[in-house]
């Protein structure tokens, strides 16, 4: 059917309109949510459909993508300056657990809600502590140092400063337990240290390592690596030096050719911080500047093949260029957060002013950015996740539908789509998101964006501000009581021409409960023009 009309409108200039004789039809199309999730190494013209350009503060589940949690306050009164150190202690029953901040040249005790309690422990050199989890048969341990004061142990009790001869204690500044012993990285040194099996103070032993790191640099962590070596597992001690070099040793006994031997020593890349090894199963995560590794894939592997075996490999040039140019700054961690399948690396932006956090679901391996959470640590303390802030704050994160009182911006931008007319003009109209949200209210604002360029004009979304609470805990005319969640199928128009499209939507919250917000998916309409 011809157009009666002589023209169609066309934005931009220099370009040609659908003109009177050719074929314009309305057709409609679907497009699937970003499941796939954020995409910074595909070519835009060649992205899976199921990816995103940007996902900030969208988190990509298997069937959707949802506005993501946001934090509230947890523990105060830790001064004004950033909390560089959470420290879990792990009890013999989760009652004696408890969760430790450090800040203000102090460590305090943050295990329950409201203002937090000054330790003992004062005076601090800085607050940039290593810690791990040890048992013996006199009790479990929370060991921690930082390469400036004397280490300290809490008991379960008491914190005490634990009696070590040998080397100088205050160089101690990484701390890891391997085959029953308390293992240590001395500052500035290529040196690691060991006490006796199953003790937490006495006699250390020094080992040095210079003579296989042959680019140079000093001793940066140390960490435990499971492998099945054919006969069960195998636990091997993996060094790494700040230039990335590896060495790694098996065995039981350092001082004893019989029972600990080298097994090789491998080339990867520098570690981002000393906090640079994350347990994953019986594999280690690595964060270093090709991104983070699986640890048993890396050293198979030529660094030049890195990125892709890494688990960052989607996201490879943001995470290479926040390498490159935030390496330097302290905050690089990896959190595994079990309860909200995610693993968090953390992104030191500015060094304590802003980070940003790339997030993965660790069930579908797909990714996006979380903004909006200042977050210098990370630690999960009683299946919860907190973080420590830029100002004497520990919060609570993955709670509630604000960010303290601020709203939580979500943006997201969907991967370029020809609609399987490669060459053909479109005249987009119309677009709507398939929303799952507490209230009919809820809808994301949408756009879309034509022959890449960043050309969306989106309106103002529908900020949620509903919150749902539990029946029998719910004040009658002040809680909303918990209702289901309901599909929100509204239209937008889109206008704007082009001969490929990506969709953007922006979403908001501001509730302090519980908020769903989830895109399932996007339908658009528009019409089919010639070949030009």
């Amino acid at each position: 059917m011809r157009q009666a009309v002589s023209r169609v409108p066309m934005r931009g200039s220099g370009r040609r309109a659908i003109e009177v004789g050719q074929e314009v039809t309305t057709r409609p199309a679907s497009l699937p949510a970003p499941v796939g999730g954020w995409d910074a190494v595909s070519a835009l013209a060649d992205m899976e459909p199921d990816r995103a350009i940007v996902l900030d503060n969208w988190f990509p589940y298997p069937d959707s993508v949802g506005v993501r949690r946001g934090y509230a306050s947890w523990g105060t009164g830790l001064g004004s300056g950033v909390v560089d150190s959470l420290m879990p202690y792990q009890g013999a029953a989760t009652s004696s657990d408890k969760l430790f901040a450090v800040a203000n040249s102090i460590i305090y005790d943050v295990s329950a809600s409201g203002a937090a309690s000054a330790t003992s422990v004062t005076g601090l050199a800085n607050n940039r502590w290593q810690f791990t989890n040890f048992t013996t048969s006199g009790g479990k341990y929370l060991w921690a140092c930082n390469g400036a004061d004397t280490p300290k142990h809490w008991d379960g009790s008491n914190w005490a400063t634990p009696s070590i001869t040998g080397i100088t204690s205050t160089d101690i500044i990484h701390v890891n337990a391997h085959e029953h012993r308390l293992w240590f990285v001395l500052k500035d040194s290529t040196k690691a240290a060991y006490l006796p099996v199953q003790s937490i103070a006495g006699a250390a032993s020094t080992f040095e390592l210079g003579s296989l790191f042959t680019k140079g640099g000093y001793l940066n962590a140390m960490a435990t690596w499971t492998r099945d070596g054919g006969f069960g597992d195998d636990d091997l001690a993996a060094f790494i030096s700040s230039r990335g070099q590896v060495a790694i040793y098996g065995g039981t006994d350092p001082s004893s050719a019989n029972t600990w031997s080298l097994i090789g020593v491998f080339d990867l890349g520098a570690p981002l911080s000393r906090r640079c090894f994350v347990k994953v199963g019986g594999d280690l995560a690595l964060v270093n500047v090709d991104g983070v590794l699986p640890f048993g894939q890396a050293l198979q592997t030529d660094r030049g093949a890195a990125p892709r075996i890494a688990i960052t490999k989607n996201i490879n040039n943001a995470m290479t260029l926040a390498a490159r140019s935030y390496s330097a700054n302290f905050g690089w961690e990896l959190t595994a957060y079990a309860k909200g399948n995610m693993a968090i690396l953390n992104v030191p932006v500015a060094e304590g002013v802003t980070q940003h956090q790339y997030v993965m679901n660790t069930l579908t391996g797909a990714w996006c950015r979380f903004t909006g959470w200042g977050a210098n640590c990370f630690a999960v303390y009683k299946d919860r996740l907190f973080f420590g802030g830029n100002a004497g704050v520990v919060y609570e994160a993955d709670k509630g539908g604000k960010d303290g009182s601020a709203d939580i911006q979500a943006i997201g931008q969907g991967a370029y789509n020809y609609f399987k007319a490669k060459g053909q003009l479109k005249n987009f109209g119309f677009a709507r998101a398939a929303v799952t949200a507490d209230s009919s209210g809820q809808r994301p604002a949408i756009g879309m964006s034509t022959d890449f360029r960043d050309n969306a004009t989106l309106g103002t979304p529908a900020t949620s501000t509903t919150t749902s609470a539990l029946y029998d805990t719910a004040i009658y005319d002040t809680d909303v009581y918990a209702t289901e969640s309901r599909s929100v199928l509204d239209w937008s128009s889109i206008a704007n021409q082009g001969h490929c499209g990506s969709v953007h939507f922006r979403a908001s919250t501001n509730a302090t409960g519980e908020v769903t917000v989830r895109v399932n998916g996007f339908d658009v309409i528009y019409k089919l023009g010639g070949m030009l």
